[in-house]
């Protein structure tokens, strides 16, 4: 009898594992089988997930109870399978029987059957391009790197990103040499082991991929001396551009990883309708929702007007407009935030705060 069950427990999780979820807006989340029919909606996406869960069940029940087979069951040849279906057939043939007998003696009522509402068409929401073109706004560049070197560089956004707090020392120390195009050295005789570790990890990768000339670290000193590369691209890589790479792969890995269907565009230059260019960090688009981050890896004051000033043109709400400012302290983030009309946050909490405005839980 278990391996019966067996049959059933894996059908749902497979077809659970192939679910749509989109976010239609503020507390607004559908979770869909289109192949099956069935569509739900909830105020979150965990009910979403929960709701659908529910009207799969209801479906399959219904589905046997037809003495039909559920599609992906019919298939080839399993004697498991085939056994079950016929015994789930028998077993509802008896209870219509039963029920129709009971039925005639007492005047019983069938129960009805759960039915699920056949989804509505629902219309396609715009793309990134689509939604700034009808607000005005045209795209005049869009980066267009090779997926080799992007890999590389959104991996050595991640480890810095992930471990900022063991590499802000060397992250400072590098920042300020690519000024003065010169060697700088690094004394890390009262780092910690992580913080070591980190370092001279992250010092190897730079030189491995040739974003530093020149590297080396002596054990006994415990003093790094590098070099950074005076290219262009490696220059505004190591200034800020991996900031705007982590932000934007932490987002797509946290969306993918709910099944919402999302859209993602990295250093998009654009001509806003007053005639300015200007350059938006990271755009992102969650079903029919837009959000807007630009990430700061040093002096943010002379741009946050500006900023305050651009949402206003976007058409977002400050809930949907993120100022990522590398390393600041959250009780100044709030009261910048409070300030300019932004969310300002650092690169450590900013998923967390778009995850509650994404669920409508922000205050």
């Amino acid at each position: 009898m278990l391996r019966f069950v067996g049959v059933l427990t894996r059908y749902l999780e497979k077809s659970m594992a192939q679910a749509r979820y989109d976010l239609l807006g503020p507390g607004r989340f559908v979770a869909e089988l289109p192949e099956l029919g069935l569509r739900v909606e909830a105020s979150h996406l965990e009910a979403a997930r929960e709701s659908l869960q529910e009207a799969l069940e209801a479906w399959l029940l219904d589905t046997l109870r037809a003495g039909l087979t559920p599609p992906g069951l019919e298939g080839a040849e399993d004697p498991v399978r085939t056994r079950f279906l016929a015994l789930t057939r028998e077993i509802w043939r008896l209870f219509k029987e039963s029920g129709e007998v009971e039925g005639t003696k007492a005047g019983a009522v069938p129960a009805p059957s759960t039915r699920v509402q056949e989804p509505s068409r629902a219309k396609k929401a715009p793309s990134l391009e689509e939604w700034l073109k009808g607000l005005g706004i045209q795209v005049v560049k869009k980066p267009q790197e090779e997926e080799e070197k992007e890999k590389v560089l959104t991996r050595l956004g991640l480890f810095l990103g992930d471990r900022y707090p063991s590499l802000e020392k060397l992250y400072e120390r590098l920042k300020q040499s690519l000024s003065t195009k010169r060697q700088f050295e690094l004394s890390l005789s009262e780092a910690t082991q992580e913080e070591i570790a980190n370092s001279t990890q992250f010092c190897t990768m730079l030189k491995q991929y040739a974003l530093l000339t020149s590297y080396h670290y002596k054990s006994e000193e415990r003093r790094i001396r590098a070099k950074a590369s005076t290219e262009g691209w490696v220059q505004n890589f190591l200034t800020g551009g991996w900031l705007e790479r982590y932000v934007a792969e932490r987002l797509r890995k946290f969306l993918r990883s709910k099944n919402l269907a999302h859209e993602v565009a990295v250093g998009y230059q654009v001509t806003l309708p007053n005639g300015d260019t200007m350059e938006l960090d990271v755009l992102l688009r969650v079903g029919e929702r837009f959000f807007w981050f630009e990430a700061k890896t040093g002096d943010f004051q002379a741009h946050i007007a500006k900023y305050a000033g651009l949402k206003k043109v976007l058409g977002l709400s400050a809930r949907e407009s993120f100022l990522v400012l590398l390393g600041m302290d959250k009780a100044r983030a709030k009261e910048l935030s409070a300030l300019h009309g932004l969310t300002v946050v650092n690169q450590a909490n900013f998923l967390d705060i778009f995850q509650e405005v994404l669920e409508g839980n922000a205050a």
